[in-house]
This record gives C-alpha cells, structure tokens and sequence, in this order.
C-alpha cells in the first residue's frame, strides 16, 4: 500500500485519505440536498399559504353572499332555504370478476356512483 507523509510528519494511509476525502464529499452533498429542500419547502409554504387565503376569501364571499339573500327574502317577505350540501360517494370496484351481482344491485338502489374497470 502507498502511504503519504502528512499531518506534521505522520504517515497516514492512503485509504484513510480517501476515506476522509469521500465523507467530506458526502457531506458536502447533504448540505447543497438540504440547503435546496429547505428553498423548495419556503416556495410550498408561499403556494400553500396563498392558496389558503384565496380559500378563506372564496368562503367569506360564499357567507355575505348567503346573509345577503336571507335578508332580500326576508325583507320580500318570503322564506330562504339554504341549498343543499354538495356529496358525491364514488365506489371504484375493480374488474367485473371479483365484483358481486348483489354489490352492483345495491350501488345502483341507492343511487352512488358505480365505475367497473
């Protein structure tokens, strides 16, 4: 094996060398990794945090809107009634092998949706 003379003199072996050549490389790795996750994180947390805030706008919107078309029936005399929930329930039963005439039958009675691949 060859062996360098460094260090003040000590004869460190050229594995070792290498050794420490390859984990400072390694380490140097792990900080640019990082370094450019934690960038791409604070860009995530900018699009999460303004999506967010368009969201609570859309449902603020959503609530004037709704005080305000109770006010107008009120004041017309009429009564408001508030829309109903928008609920869609979506069973993907894969392949019509494995599938149950009677799953089928009882998907289709209570009107859910139904999609076989």
């Amino acid at each position: 094996m060859a062996e360098e003379a460094t260090k003040g003199g000590v004869i460190v072996p050229e594995s070792v060398l290498k050794k420490q050549k390859r984990a400072e490389e390694w380490e140097e790795a792990k900080k640019k990794e990082i370094d450019e996750k934690r960038v791409k994180n604070a860009e995530n947390r900018k699009l999460i945090f303004s999506r967010a805030k368009v969201y609570a706008n859309e449902y603020d919107e959503q609530e004037k809107e709704l005080v305000r078309l109770k006010r107008e029936t009120k004041f017309k005399g009429g009564f408001y009634v508030e829309p109903e929930a928008k609920l869609l329930f979506i069973i993907r039963i894969r392949g019509l092998v494995d599938c149950f005439d009677c799953l089928i039958d009882w998907c289709i009675d209570y009107g859910l949706g139904l999609m076989i691949d």
